[in-house]
């Protein structure tokens, strides 16, 4: 019997380890020929490898004329702009929708996703409009309010179910034992909100460096991130150069990744505790 039970655990867990090797794989094997690319001169079909390798479009995209540095520094900036803005105004609207009730509240609450579902042609035309109106503010709030307007629709929702899911009871009880306002968001709402706070910050920041024609129209071409500067590439067919940008671009996306899985850990050690 215990014989038969070690067999069975046995296969678990190769069956496991068989998954867990499957997602490694569909989930690495993009980035497989952006590497062989980046590092290729010549790769013309139908060969299976490339006949040149190069270390050329790595010494581009960081030379002055590649602009790579620039193009991270300016989209790391954004992405942290939005995500403040989206954090300062997504909360309490998440907030209020979850706990509050007042008439007009699920046409208010529409309207508030309502980018997710308005066709992006019409939002490229409004976002055109409001840069010639707010010429006159400096490039980088430009080019933050049209990120904001675009992805604070995932952060609302995001936020909004888990506050649905913590309910208000828990904040009466902390309301009853005296505790104030500031002291039931830092000890009872952040600490049940981390993991859909810290997922929705990860959408946002993701969304925010992957926009090009918002940044694009909001700033006149003028504020260089890495998909205004990769666009022109991709548009002639310079494959090296692109792969090469791509990889770079993911360098802030798995910062990011791997900070949310930090907090995550943090918040289940911290709930086994209490």
């Amino acid at each position: 019997m215990v014989k038969k039970e070690n067999n069975q655990n046995r296969m678990m867990l190769i069956a496991g380890f068989v998954i867990l090797l499957f997602i490694l794989l569909f989930l690495l094997l993009p980035f497989i020929p952006l590497i062989v690319w980046s590092f290729t001169k010549q790769w013309p079909w139908p060969f299976l490898f490339p006949e040149e390798y190069s270390m050329d479009a790595w010494r581009y995209i960081f030379s002055p004329s590649g602009r790579g540095i620039e193009g991270v520094f300016n989209s790391v900036v954004i992405a942290f702009f939005t995500l403040s803005i989206n954090l300062l105004l997504g909360l309490p609207v998440a907030r209020t929708f979850a706990h509050q009730h007042f008439f007009g509240k699920t046409g208010l609450f529409i309207f508030f996703l309502s980018p997710l579902f308005i066709p992006s042609i019409a939002s490229m035309i409004g976002m055109y409009n409001l840069s010639i109106q707010l010429d006159f503010i400096n490039v980088y709030i430009r080019v933050t309010i049209a990120h904001v307007l675009i992805t604070i629709p995932y952060f609302i929702a995001t936020v909004w179910y888990q506050y649905r899911l913590m309910g208000t009871d828990i904040l009466e009880a902390g309301k009853s034992l005296g505790a104030k306002g500031w002291q039931i968001f830092l000890w009872i709402e952040l600490p049940q909100l981390l993991p859909a706070l810290s997922l929705a910050s990860v959408f946002v920041f993701i969304i925010s460096l992957s926009q090009y024609l918002p940044t694009w129209i909001m700033s006149g071409g003028t504020l260089l991130t890495l998909p205004v500067i990769m666009f022109p590439f991709a548009s002639s067919g310079n494959a090296s150069i692109v792969a090469a940008y791509s990889l770079l671009f993911f360098v802030p996306v798995i910062c990011m990744v791997l900070t949310h899985f930090y907090l995550i850990k943090m918040s289940r050690e911290r709930n086994a505790l209490d």
